[in-house]
């Protein structure tokens, strides 16, 4: 019962930081159409375009990777010893290699999944209204 309550509480954070990494994403697509518009213009290519969103995504999530390896080490120490009252060797603080890659393969997922959209929305936009200085839209951001 408890390891079902821990998988579906597990799944709501997973789909929140989808959300999360997505609207950060689709909130830099929107507001770099104009710099995005020039580097298509001298010759990035779709490739090339898709990665730098992917790679921003990954650089959102990647300290929380590895700040939540360590912090879960020492949440692991603190309840070991102060909470069951557990003596030094009798368990290992340090996670087990299935929960390292559990982590590991959540912890790409949810950047690689919560940028599909903003992807395909940047790569709908049309080259001429992304560089378009005449634009409502921009003028309102600049000033």
């Amino acid at each position: 019962m408890l390891g079902l309550v821990f998988n579906i509480i597990m799944i709501l954070f997973i789909i929140i930081s989808i959300l999360l990494v997505f609207s950060l994403l689709m909130n830099s697509v929107e507001q770099k159409s104009f710099e995005n518009g020039i580097m298509r213009l001298v010759g990035l290519t779709n490739y090339g375009y898709m990665a730098m969103i992917i790679t921003q995504a990954i650089m959102f999530v990647l300290p929380s990777i590895v700040l939540g390896y360590f912090v879960s080490i020492l949440l692991l120490w603190y309840g070991f010893t102060h909470l069951l009252h557990m003596e030094k060797g009798q368990t290992s603080i340090v996670p087990d290699g299935l929960a390292t890659a559990q982590a590991i393969i959540v912890g790409f997922f949810i950047p690689l999944a919560s940028s599909i959209i903003p992807i395909q929305t940047a790569l709908n936009n049309q080259l001429v209204e992304s560089v378009d200085i005449t634009d409502q839209r921009l003028v309102e951001q600049r000033s």
